[in-house]
């Protein structure tokens, strides 16, 4: 399938006309479908009143949980809503049962919040093991070589925020070699690279919706695998983490990762989601991905020929949609700046320049913003 020829899909996203958007690692551009349902949740939330909205909005909830975990090859039970990435990743850090002397396996190329989390469990002995990145990338062996019999949790991006690709299931298997969890922050690949969980070996994830899960911010899901509900104790509970055990009236933790859930759910969020999950259903998370591949590639063709400094490993499988570089002798906002002037939306970020693709971005995209680039640089 040919993602530039779905007339509607770019039709979704008007941001396309006012600007080429390479910025989808920073936050997608909400769709129109998206932000229509969140407008008539508020609008039957103001009209109906509450019970009757919120009743409405538990059910659309299950159908959310349920879409989502297919997207990624889970089980509903599996699958609980946090707000955000970094929520997901401290209700397993805290959760994690540990003794003094285990320890867990990190590296340099991690978001900063996924190493934050991580590092409060020394205060319980636990050895924080950070594997070195050479040039900007991380050898999978080394990361294993790290793992033995001590090691409770390996934490790692699926993609980092950088572009960098891990191999999960060269990962997940030297994990559960040594009874770890593999536990993978997936905010940079779902929605833009399929993933299943169960292949790929994954224990638990987190992820925000607002990246290539196209929903809104402040809602996000969190993946815990039966198997892994034994190790994590939920360090956040209220009345929907529990159920009634029958015929003593005594609550319990559920026993599904909805045990996580705590408080009022984001019902707006969940509203978005429908239309989120949707299209990317129709679209095809295994189409979305090479056509992304696709644009990333001529884009950093385009940039060797600028001359300019490519920041990605040398080996395309470990290379996504997303494209880091620098412009040498140049700060990196500022370039950003002025290619903004010329309607191309990038990041700058720690000091480098960061393009991303997306399921609506085509092939002129990529040549605009290299002319624009162009420009810049040349001027």
């Amino acid at each position: 399938m040919m993602l530039e020829e779905i007339k509607w899909l770019r039709s979704e996203f008007p941001v396309v006309g006012e600007m080429t958007y390479l910025d989808m690692a920073y936050g997608n551009p909400l769709a129109m479908s998206v932000m229509w349902a969140m407008e008539e949740y508020m609008e039957a939330f103001q009209r109906d009143g509450v019970s009757v909205a919120r009743a409405r909005a538990y059910r659309v909830l299950e159908e959310v949980r349920a879409k989502f975990a297919a997207l990624v090859g889970a089980e509903a039970s599996e699958i609980a809503f946090v707000k955000n990435t970094s929520e997901g990743l401290n209700i397993t850090s805290s959760g994690l049962r540990v003794e003094a002397g285990d320890n867990v396996v990190l590296n340099e190329l991690e978001h900063p919040n996924n190493t934050h989390c991580w590092n409060l469990l020394r205060e319980k002995g636990v050895e924080i093991r950070t594997v070195p990145q050479r040039d900007g990338r991380v050898e999978v062996g080394d990361i294993n070589a790290a793992i033995d019999s001590k090691t409770c949790a390996v934490a790692i991006a699926s993609t980092t925020n950088m572009g960098f690709r891990f191999d999960l299931e060269k990962i997940g298997a030297a994990c559960h070699e040594h009874s770890a969890l593999l536990v993978v922050d997936a905010v940079q690949s779902l929605g833009i690279e399929p993933l299943d969980v169960k292949e790929a070996g994954v224990d638990v994830f987190s992820a925000s919706a607002h990246k290539g899960l196209l929903g809104p911010h402040g809602f996000g899901f969190y993946y815990c695998s039966n198997e892994a509900l034994k190790d994590i104790t939920p360090p956040y509970v209220a009345g929907i983490s529990y159920e009634q055990a029958p015929g003593t009236g005594e609550a319990r933790l559920k026993d599904t990762a909805a045990r996580f859930e705590y408080g009022n759910y984001n019902y707006l969020g969940g509203h978005a989601m429908v239309p989120a999950l949707g299209i990317l259903e129709k679209v095809g998370v295994e189409n979305i991905y090479p056509h992304c591949l696709e644009l990333a590639d001529a884009f950093r063709e385009g940039l060797n020929a600028l001359g300019v400094t490519l920041l990605d490993s040398p080996n395309p499988e470990e290379r996504s949609n997303i494209v880091a570089f620098k412009v040498e002798g140049r700060e990196s906002a500022e370039v950003r700046e002025e290619i903004l002037k010329r309607e191309v939306m990038l990041s700058a970020h720690y000091g480098d320049l960061r393009a991303s693709f997306a399921l609506f971005n085509k092939m002129s995209d990529v040549e605009t913003a290299l002319d624009a680039l162009g420009k810049v640089v040349g001027g």
